[in-house]
């Protein structure tokens, strides 16, 4: 399976080579350090407008220019003898997303024709000239859980109207739109929320070119660009008929459990769809609560299979990272396959980057998007994380190069069971915390504290980390530098659901209402000059401009300062 796996990465990333003219970084050359940072201080300049994002990159202003998806963009990139572009495939999903808790989305013909009608061969050569990669399953090409075979919709127009018609959804000849057979009545306008043109010109048009195609059928659909941390909003309380959003997603196909399940259908939930589907919620439940491998792999083919079939969203592409650097002001950018160079969730780039002119000093690092929350429990947009996942970090990394964990802020962990009651098997997981850790205000990390988060993340039911939480049954902590989570379940995936966002005691056991805590704006209560927004990270979170930039610095305090073992 693994070698299968790497075959087919490798055809996808000599077909990209082939369209784009971009090499993919050779994984097995990569270089990195495990400490640092490397600069004192990265301000992270908010530009929304794609054409002034690609000006300022031009001109030095800032030193990397992530997440490329403009082929003019690319195309003038590669052209400048001062920039070099780093390309890897990613864990990343574009969908069109649909409410089914709504009529007529409801109705899975309407899906299906909306589906037929997706044309990703124009989407790509049109919008992206062949940058990304087509996509039809719910896991991405470069996961080894991807199942190519399963139930497709090939663009089709003819096919479309023909389920239409089939199902009673008759053209009205006079206004071109469908009658619903069960009220008699034209079809209501349905809407697709995209961000706007000037935030993200490709959703937007991409929002454009289906709701024409659905009109030609006979659908009542039109794009609506809006305000980007509105469109979340609405997507939270489920105020919308669809929508268009990407996701990047994480190694492990958990998150199959978390978009699609049952459970997961409640406000600001990841089950923003409300799909409620029995034998897809037993094939999650067998994925999520899986003893070994070959059951996940099993289950996460089943789950796709059923996805496929019934058209929660409409998989559009996959999107490889294409990041640009100024290769004459900085190096140390590390590429990492499913991350890319730039993500956030690259530990290694924000620890190993630095200024051609030596070590120390500052550089500064596009943010593409407003972050409006930065509390890292109620954050929900990538553009926030990229922020905060430079603040926080996790029990363990994952080795850009093997893609295999390795030892973080655990020192090392064992997996086992436990009866929670007689005659049933849950895991427990152990965290060996590593000790020297503090938090950024110099206080020490310790099992209190991987106690307190859980807890507090069980008590107030945080709907964001529902996934993780929701089997714990207790912590316990033998020691300072000790902490046995404990699952009423055995899993497979419970390793990765021990590990949170980590909570300071010390800072958050005063917090009575979490939703509305603004720590990043919050003076410390003894450290002058810090907020109530610190993690053990890298860097600290010192200034935070809306509209005009995010500045982050040095923790002085940070464990991994120094190399180590």
């Amino acid at each position: 399976m693994q070698l299968k796996r790497w075959i087919v990465l490798a055809v996808l990333a000599a077909a990209l080579v082939l369209t784009t003219g971009i090499q993919a970084a050779q994984q097995t050359n990569v270089r990195y350090d495990k400490w640092g940072p490397k600069v004192d201080e990265i301000i992270m300049p908010i530009i929304k407008e794609p054409e002034a994002q690609r000006i300022a990159f031009e001109r030095g202003e800032t030193v990397v220019l992530p997440g490329l998806t403009r082929p003019e963009d690319i195309d003038r990139i590669k052209r400048n003898p001062n920039a070099d572009i780093t390309m890897n495939l990613g864990f990343h999903m574009f969908y069109l997303a649909f409410n089914m808790r709504r009529a007529p989305l409801s109705d899975l013909v309407i899906r299906q024709a909306i589906a037929h009608v997706v044309n990703r061969d124009q989407i790509i050569n049109q919008l992206f000239q062949g940058y990304m990669l087509p996509l039809e399953s719910f896991v991405p090409q470069s996961s080894p859980f991807y199942n190519p075979n399963v139930d497709s919709y090939p663009y089709n127009p003819t096919r479309a109207r023909e389920i239409l018609d089939k199902a009673g959804y008759k053209l009205d000849p006079k206004s071109g739109v469908r009658i619903d057979p069960k009220t008699g009545n034209p079809l209501r306008k349905m809407y697709i929320l995209t961000p706007t043109y000037e935030v993200a010109p490709t959703s937007a048009e991409l929002g454009r070119m289906i709701a024409e195609a659905a009109r030609a059928i006979g659908l009542p659909v039109e794009a609506q660009p809006m305000d980007f941390p509105t469109m979340l909003e609405k997507i939270d309380i489920f105020e919308f008929d669809m929508y268009l959003l990407a996701w990047g997603l994480e190694r492990n196909p958990t998150f199959l459990y978390d978009f699609f399940h049952s459970s997961n259908d409640v406000k600001a939930g990841y089950n923003t769809p409300g799909i409620r589907n029995a034998e897809l919620d037993r094939a999650l439940e067998e994925l999520y609560y899986a003893p070994d491998r070959a059951t996940a792999q099993r289950a996460a083919n089943k789950a796709q299979e059923i996805l496929s079939r019934e058209i929660p969203y409409v998989v559009l592409y996959s999107r490889p990272y294409i990041d640009a650097w100024r290769k004459d002001m900085v190096t140390g950018y590390i590429p990492m396959l499913g991350y890319g160079a730039a993500n956030y969730q690259n530990q290694w780039t924000t620890l190993n980057i630095r200024r051609r002119a030596g070590e120390g000093g500052t550089i500064r690092w596009l943010l593409p998007e407003e972050p409006k929350n930065l509390n890292v429990v109620t954050a929900s947009s990538a553009y926030e994380f990229e922020v905060l996942g430079r603040i926080y970090e996790g029990m363990y990394a994952i080795d850009p190069v093997t893609m295999q964990d390795i030892p973080w802020l655990a020192e090392s962990w064992d997996v086992g069971t436990w009866e929670p009651a007689p005659g049933k098997k849950g895991t427990v997981v152990t965290w060996h915390i590593r000790k020297g850790v503090k938090w950024q205000d110099g206080m020490p990390f310790t099992s209190a504290d991987v106690k307190f988060t859980i807890e507090f993340m069980k008590k107030n039911e945080v709907p964001l980390y529902q996934s993780r939480w929701k089997d714990i049954v207790k912590v316990e902590t033998p020691d300072q530098y000790t902490a046995k989570v404990y699952f009423g379940t055995q899993s497979y995936w419970h390793l990765y659901n021990a590990d949170f966002p980590w909570l300071p005691k010390h800072i958050w056991e005063d917090v009575k209402d979490y939703t509305n805590f603004q720590p990043w704006l919050e003076p410390h209560p003894t450290v002058k000059g810090l907020t109530k927004a610190i993690g053990t990270g890298p860097f600290i979170l010192k200034e935070y401009k809306p509209g005009e930039y995010v500045r982050l610095v040095k923790n002085p305090n940070y464990w991994a300062l120094k190399p180590w073992k």
